[in-house]
């Protein structure tokens, strides 16, 4: 069971903030130091913690723009390295993809937004090589922002709901998974929608969605307003899972109201009570027939 209290989460969070480096040897510092929580619980919380420092200091970094173009200029026609960009990205304590994002929507500011998305994706449409070798470093050396990393974060979601499907049905249970819900006209759907409720701790789940992420404050109240009181508003109380873990505090948070109830795994069996539906005697004693029939019918066949 991975649940943080507030004292060894905000431990987490001043070693992020204070670190000064590459991201990924972030990482690897804090497996180090809190081994105790795994490699994906300690990674999703260093990009919340990277995306939230991006969001803050976005605009002002775009401000500056012209003068870390110049700045990128004046390094790399000294030295000629493929790790300008990335260095400069260190001290600013941000993603480098974030950096080369700002810097070629600089250059090429003429260019469509698409165009410069393209570039990201594939750095040998950029004309000018050196720039072309620093924004391909980047992208393939950068675990906290970019297209890999939306790749890969994208396929570790698809993965959690399909493990969520597969548990679902091992537990014997009756669902409808988002296409169906979308299929029927719904915008806003859980990952599963119960055909037959069942209690879970007290309580009826209608609903189940899949995160595949650790469950901080800012984020679960985010969820809260996008999607999770949508869902408990139409159908009722459901169950949130954070698969990397959670912060001790959301369990409880005001805002889950009667509707949310947060975990951090698939529901064990003993923790589940099913419906049961007894046939009544008659129908019971047609059912039984209706089988031995069947049974004698394929016996003589």
């Amino acid at each position: 069971m991975v649940v943080i209290s507030s004292e060894r989460f905000s431990e987490i969070q001043n070693f992020i903030r204070d670190y000064n480096g590459l991201w990924i040897n972030c990482t690897f510092e804090l497996e180090n130091k809190f081994p105790e929580y795994s490699a994906d619980t300690l990674g999703s919380i260093i990009a919340k913690e990277v995306v939230q420092k991006v969001k803050s200091n976005h605009s002002k970094l775009s401000a500056n723009a012209e003068s870390l173009v110049k700045e990128y200029q004046t390094i790399a026609k000294e030295t000629r390295a493929h790790d300008v960009i990335q260095k400069m990205a260190v001290k600013l304590t941000i993603p480098s993809m974030v950096l080369c994002r700002i810097i070629l929507g600089h250059i090429y500011q003429t260019a469509p937004r698409g165009e410069v998305a393209e570039m990201l994706r594939m750095p040998d449409l950029i004309s000018d090589s050196l720039l072309a070798v620093n924004v391909g470093y980047c992208l393939y050396s950068e675990n906290m922002d970019g297209p890999v990393t939306d790749i890969v974060r994208r396929c570790i979601g698809e993965e959690y709901e399909i493990r969520l499907k597969k548990l679902a049905r091992d537990a014997g249970m009756f669902f409808y998974d988002e296409g169906d819900l979308r299929r029927t006209g719904y915008d806003k759907t859980p990952d599963l929608k119960m055909a037959v409720p069942f209690i879970f701790r007290g309580k009826v789940v209608n609903w189940i969605e899949s995160k595949a992420s650790f469950g901080d404050m800012d984020s679960h109240k985010r969820y809260i307003k996008d999607q999770l009181a949508s869902y408990g508003n139409r159908f009722g109380p459901g169950i949130v899972i954070y698969w990397f873990g959670y912060l001790e505090s959301i369990a409880d948070c005001p805002e889950n109201g009667s509707s949310v109830i947060v975990t951090d795994g698939f529901p064990k069996m003993d923790e589940m009570e099913f419906l049961t539906f007894t046939l009544p005697e008659s129908l019971a004693i047609d059912a039984s027939k209706d089988a031995n029939d069947k049974a004698i019918t394929v016996n003589k066949q």
